[in-house]
């Protein structure tokens, strides 16, 4: 019984979405995802703040 043929990685889901942002996300470890995290919402909190100064 020959085995099915591997299915090929696409760049995107039929609906849109970019899955290489998704494999990549995945392809941290959770310490790094956290690291990651945690500078995205350091730069929030500073462009929050630069808004409020408006």
């Amino acid at each position: 019984m020959a085995s099915p043929a591997p299915i090929p990685l696409t760049d995107y889901s039929p609906d849109g979405v970019d899955l290489t942002l998704i494999r990549w996300f995945l392809s941290l470890t959770p310490a790094q995802r956290l690291e990651l995290h945690e500078r995205q919402i350091g730069d929030i909190l500073a462009i929050r703040q630069l808004n409020a100064r408006g």
